[in-house]
């Protein structure tokens, strides 16, 4: 097969092929809302020139885009996925490829690599183990060079079924008669009700979901939505996908009050639970409620899953006990001090820091 590989080093040149790269993560092996040109270049704009260099290689064969791998190349050689940064709260970023071309799509990557000189490792954070294009490339990676891995966070989900109360039937007894009361009260005493607003109310929409976004966690030095870098990209993903409905903007209110809301990516007939905000000083909780209308009204319209995306919370095990498995594997040129380094960082220092942290919990 007559391909080739390029390297973008800007994310001007990432812009040129916008149009066609979203194409092909609409028809790849593992589609989702995170490896879309929108949330890749808008991240970029807010945090990734703190932290790097652009580095995304794109597969092309003679007619169209194959494939791609989205990185960022850190100063000391570190090739991280393009969109993490465990600030922006990224989720199930990986290879890109268009299912027919996956063995050539991984092999022409893999001997990229081999190749190239100019990276000390390659660190793919909690990527998904459903993602058979990345697993296949990792798996080819372990091969040729030397590893280290482990188990990365589970992601809670939902998977929605016919009807609203088909789901309920799922919970627990106990649950199911909690969930129905808390409804039920809500819409009765203080007409609580579910609203989206207009693409054209963006600014005014985007300064009440900072305001709930920081009240949500005012008890925390420094919410996200109180940091200007993360708000702007919030906002500019709103501006971007917003119009062309891949994202959206669920307000709960109280009569004529604001009272909660999620925002969230819309993709393959899934709702990535992106941000949320409440009013901690309203009575019942709102958090909770709004995600009872949503739930309600993505069953109406089809959808087939809520993913609650990263974050361990106790109160989504109240919806759910489902989950999405991830991995975290740092794939090192070669067994050089990076490597051995990483080798005493974890299977040494962090277990101690671990039982020290636990220590000092059960002390206290």
């Amino acid at each position: 097969m007559d391909t080739e590989i390029q390297l973008l080093k800007s994310s001007e040149d990432f812009k040129l092929i916008q149009e066609e790269w979203n194409l092909l993560t609409d028809n790849c092996v593992y589609p989702n809302a995170f490896v879309r040109a929108e949330w890749l270049l808008a991240w970029w704009k807010w945090f990734g020139n703190k932290l790097g260099t652009f580095y995304v290689l794109i597969v092309r064969n003679r007619e169209c885009l194959i494939g791609g791998l989205p990185l960022f190349r850190e100063r000391n050689g570190t090739l991280k996925f393009l969109g993490f940064d465990g600030v922006a709260c990224p989720e199930y970023l990986g290879l890109v490829v268009k299912p027919e071309y996956l063995e050539h799509v991984v092999q022409e990557l893999l001997q990229f690599f081999i190749c190239q000189k100019n990276w000390l490792q390659l660190y793919f954070e909690d990527y998904s183990i459903e993602d058979a294009g990345t697993l296949r490339f990792v798996e080819k990676l372990k091969r040729q060079f030397p590893s280290w891995e482990r188990t990365g966070e589970g992601r809670y989900y939902i998977q929605l079924p016919d009807s609203y109360e088909t789901y309920l039937m799922t919970r627990g007894q106990n649950n199911r008669y909690k969930k129905r009361k808390e409804l039920k009260k809500a819409i009765d005493e203080y007409q609580a009700h579910l609203v989206e607003p207009e693409c054209s109310g963006i600014d005014q929409c985007f300064s009440e979901l900072r305001r709930l976004g920081i009240a949500a966690l005012e008890h925390k030095t420094l919410p996200p939505m109180a940091r200007e870098d993360f708000a702007g990209l919030v906002y500019d993903l709103l501006v971007a996908l917003l119009p062309c409905n891949k994202f959206r903007v669920f307000m709960l209110y109280y009569g004529d009050k604001p009272a909660a809301f999620k925002l969230g990516f819309v993709h393959a007939g899934k709702f990535y639970d992106y941000l949320t905000g409440f009013d901690p000083h309203l009575p019942g909780r709102a958090g909770n409620i709004v995600i009872h209308f949503i739930l309600m009204r993505l069953i109406e319209e089809g959808f087939n899953e809520f993913d609650f995306l990263r974050g361990l919370e106790d109160y989504k095990t109240h919806w759910t006990e489902q989950q999405h498995q991830t991995q975290t594997i740092i794939v090192f040129r070669q067994r050089g001090f990076a490597y051995y380094r990483n080798l005493f960082v974890e299977k040494i220092l962090r277990p101690i820091g671990r039982k020290i942290k636990k220590l000092l919990h059960y002390q206290k």
